[in-house]
């Protein structure tokens, strides 16, 4: 496991409990103190938690800027408008319903792909709760790290060149992991979406794997929020005439749902 897994898990233990030892670290993880102690100093200086005289508690929230997220060990810029922290804070009730809409194409003993997107990540965190055997792929290192945790749930993960804000991996370094894969459902998304140019994204490394991801998905479900509807970015992963469904929200004109409906794409809100 990696250092970063471990410390996931101890600050989502310390959230649940309050505290947590070095003996507890030791155990659960099968380390040795000075590893758990290690462990324990990166995320105080993270400022997520204090450590104690044996142990850890959580920081008090007066302690984080206005900026911090207590659940985030990837020091994120919210000032960067590409960076996870920052997209993960816009149209946040949009994502929500999203997700929830999306859960229900999901069946059980299936196999999904999630990105790294925030909606994605939305999903993520409801089916973590949830009791469902899942073969999950993502390259989305928060769905990846939010997922380990249901023993229901066996996540693959594609390996890569990780991203400048930590939130995912890009490249197709680990491409060749889809010749042994079959995937039912593929939940993408993008910066933006227009019938002419399809799914479209800034990262032109990343795109470069979705596009292979759409090549082995039995069917593609995009999950796009209102305001990414006629938004055009830097380079397509995924053309309309291979989105078989799209999730949105209420918000999108009744003439553009129209649109993609012309195209024989059926389109949930």
């Amino acid at each position: 496991m990696f250092a970063i897994e471990r410390q996931n898990i101890i600050l989502d233990h310390i959230k649940e409990y309050g505290k947590i030892t070095t003996q507890e670290i030791c155990e659960q993880f099968n380390v040795s103190a000075t590893t758990a102690r290690n462990d324990m100093k990166e995320l105080e200086e993270k400022n997520l938690i204090v450590r104690t005289h044996g142990g850890a508690t959580l920081t008090s929230p007066t302690s984080h800027s206005s900026s911090s997220n207590p659940n985030q060990v990837f020091p994120l810029d919210d000032n960067d408008s590409y960076s996870f922290l920052f997209r993960q804070q816009k149209c946040n009730e949009a994502k929500e319903h999203i997700a929830e809409k999306a859960l229900s194409y999901i069946a059980d003993r299936g196999s999904i792909y999630l990105d790294s997107g925030t909606t994605a990540y939305a999903m993520a965190k409801k089916l973590a709760n949830m009791h469902k055997k899942l073969i999950v792929i993502t390259h989305g290192i928060h769905i990846m790290l939010t997922l380990i945790k249901n023993p229901d749930i066996t996540v693959i993960f594609v390996g890569g060149i990780v991203g400048k804000d930590a939130a995912y991996v890009e490249g197709t370094l680990g491409a060749g992991i889809f010749d042994n894969l079959i995937i039912d459902l593929a939940f993408l998304s993008g910066y933006g979406m227009t019938i002419k140019s399809g799914i479209t994204d800034f990262n032109p490394y990343e795109v470069e794997l979705k596009r292979i991801v759409v090549k082995h998905s039995h069917k593609t479900i995009a999950l796009i929020d209102s305001s990414k509807f006629d938004v055009v970015s830097t380079a397509s992963f995924c053309s309309s005439e291979n989105v078989d469904t799209i999730i949105t929200d209420d918000k999108v004109p009744a003439s553009v749902i129209q649109e993609y409906k012309s195209k024989n794409i059926d389109v949930v809100y």
